[in-house]
């Protein structure tokens, strides 16, 4: 080697800096969107240091990344092809959550308790219902009991190994996606019907007792067993909660096992 030669040229260290943005983009634009991580309780300050040290973790396990200039087209559409990779998986990931979001506004709807609402910092709304909330923490408890949050850096790992760095976005996975949309509302109607039931049941009942006695305070006698027959079927449905939800989680990754290991282009 000629004494002059530098030791190190700047295009080797180009070429090392992408073996690494890549990965990240596509973290940090999965934990802008996955459940947990997404919480506003979490800084993003924070997400950037989880995301720079997954991507310290696991860049030396991903697959090769060709010869992409960072600074051409071809570089600025594979950025944006991590992101959306990250998103669609972040979102794919938060369906499950979501349905137990609609089944809480439901049976909070149902219940006669719409009104009592307070900061959402999940979702980013300026209210949620109260038992929306009470199911989203009962879920994050059982996130972290059955390693969620290692199972979503699992799903990230083999998301490089099905859809490496330059293949590009594909159709299938937006179209799942949408399809996605209408299982939420299937699920979240399922779990919801048992309650949804009893609690028109009793609305019949007191609309029955209100053509019978018209003269009767409906309004101070209805609403406190409204409430009262909610809190008892939310307390009647809440020990099948944790297989719900493992039901779901488990139709989701198959889902996603499935999307993963399609044609990339189809």
């Amino acid at each position: 080697m000629n004494a002059s030669e530098p030791l190190l040229h700047a295009s080797q260290y180009l070429q090392t800096l992408q073996n690494y943005w890549w990965p990240f983009c596509r973290i940090l634009a999965l934990f802008s969107l996955a459940p947990l991580y997404s919480h506003k309780a979490l800084s993003m300050r924070v997400r950037i240091v989880l995301a720079l040290a997954l991507t310290l973790a696991l860049a030396a396990a991903l697959p090769e990344v060709g010869a992409i200039d960072p600074l051409s087209l071809a570089g600025i559409l594979t950025t944006l092809e991590q992101i959306g990779f990250g998103l669609l998986l972040g979102l794919s990931l938060q369906l499950v959550f979501v349905i137990f979001a609609v089944v809480g506004e439901v049976i909070s709807t149902q219940m006669g308790m719409s009104m009592a609402r307070y900061n959402d910092p999940l979702n980013g709304v300026s209210s949620s219902s109260i038992v929306s909330q009470l199911y989203f923490l009962l879920l994050a408890l059982l996130f972290f009991a059955i390693d969620g949050h290692l199972l979503t850096v699992s799903v990230l790992y083999q998301s490089f190994i099905y859809w490496p760095v330059g293949s590009g976005l594909h159709y299938p996975g937006f179209e799942t996606l949408i399809y996605a949309m209408s299982w939420v509302l299937a699920a979240a109607v399922l779990i919801t019907l048992p309650v949804v039931f009893c609690m028109t049941l009793v609305q019949f009942c007191f609309g029955l007792l209100n053509r019978i006695s018209p003269a009767m305070n409906l309004f101070s006698l209805g609403f406190p067993m409204a409430i009262l027959t909610g809190l008892l079927c939310i307390h009647l449905t809440l020990p099948d909660l944790p297989e719900h939800y493992l039901h779901l989680t488990r139709s989701l990754l198959d889902n996603l096992g499935a999307l993963m290991r399609s044609p990339l282009h189809g």
